[in-house]
This record gives structure tokens, C-alpha cells and sequence, in this order.
């Protein structure tokens, strides 16, 4: 069988990927043709989560053991689990967290499972939207609090700074 997801991934603009693999490909092939669809790197930590409606963190798939490091119970990694092993059905819901600094966010959503095709090398990316950001650089975001409008931002270009105000005598 093959489960076509989406990617979503959490940013202002609409940027996601609809992929499908086969349900024999481990967690660890599925977080390889995600970033390969995104264009990026493999060069962070990252894990699944299973979710629910509301997008709760669920069970996690690790892509590493850090059992020695975190805990005592030692959890299955993404390499030794199946897809099938997890995702049953359409409708279901997975977080996958990639680059635990910058923290970049994916909504997971398994769209269908279908039949496999012949000829067709899995997975294969089936739709881009959105151009993929730099996996770096991540936008921090707003404090509406703190933002100014373009009317304040004119009137402070137009003030001459005095540092003489900063002094006290």
C-alpha cells in the first residue's frame, strides 16, 4: 500500500508538500523525503509525534535513542519503525518536528492509503506550494506589542538623536 500525506509546515505563508511513500518505509525514509521535498538538509535532530484533531503531541518517534541522556525507557526510532505500523487509516494526524533550536514545525496529515503503482519509484513528491525558507533562518515571531507603525518609524527618522539628553550632570 501507499499513504499520500500532506506537509504542512507551520509558517504565515501556505508552504507544504503532498508526498507518497509506501507503508513499508520506515519513519526514518519518511523524514529523508520530507526534508528532500523542503530542499533541506538532514543535519538536526528531529521526531514525529502522533496527534489528534486539536494537533496534540501524542507518542514520539525519535530519530535517535537518547534513552542514557533523557530516561530510562528506551523508546523505538524512527529506523525501526514502519509507517504501517502507525498510520492505519486516512484522516490521521502526525506533528513532525525538525531542528530542535529553531524548532521548524509539520503538520502531518495522511490524505489516503492506496494501492501501489507499477513503475512509480517511491516516495515521489506529488505537489510543491511555496517556496521552502533557508532551514537556518527562521523568523521570529511578531510582539504586535512592540511593533510600530510606519508613521512612528517616519517621525523618529526625521528626529535628530541628542546625546546631551542621555547625561546628567
Amino acid at each position: 500500500m501507499v499513504i499520500r500525506i500532506r506537509a504542512i509546515l507551520d509558517t504565515e505563508e501556505d508552504i507544504f508538500r503532498d508526498i507518497e511513500i509506501q507503508d513499508s518505509s520506515t519513519f526514518e525514509e519518511f523524514h529523508f523525503a520530507i526534508l528532500d521535498s523542503f530542499g533541506w538538509d538532514a543535519n538536526q535532530m528531529a521526531a514525529f509525534y502522533e496527534s489528534n484533531e486539536d494537533w496534540d503531541k501524542g507518542d514520539e518517534i525519535p530519530l535517535m535513542d537518547v534513552t542514557e541522556e533523557f530516561g530510562s525507557e528506551k523508546r523505538k526510532t524512527m529506523s525501526e519503525v514502519n509507517l504501517k505500523d502507525v498510520i492505519i487509516k486516512p484522516g490521521q494526524k502526525l506533528i513532525y518536528v525538525f531542528d530542535f533550536m529553531l524548532m521548524w514545525c509539520f503538520y502531518i496529515d495522511v490524505v489516503s492509503i492506496i494501492g501501489e503503482q507499477e513503475n512509480i519509484a517511491y516516495p515521489q513528491l506529488l505537489l510543491s506550494v511555496g517556496d521552502a525558507p533557508s532551514q537556518t533562518e527562521k523568523e521570529e515571531a511578531l510582539d504586535f506589542s512592540e511593533k510600530k507603525s510606519e508613521e512612528d518609524e517616519d517621525e523618529e527618522d526625521d528626529s535628530e538623536f541628542n546625546f546631551d539628553d542621555l547625561i546628567s550632570y
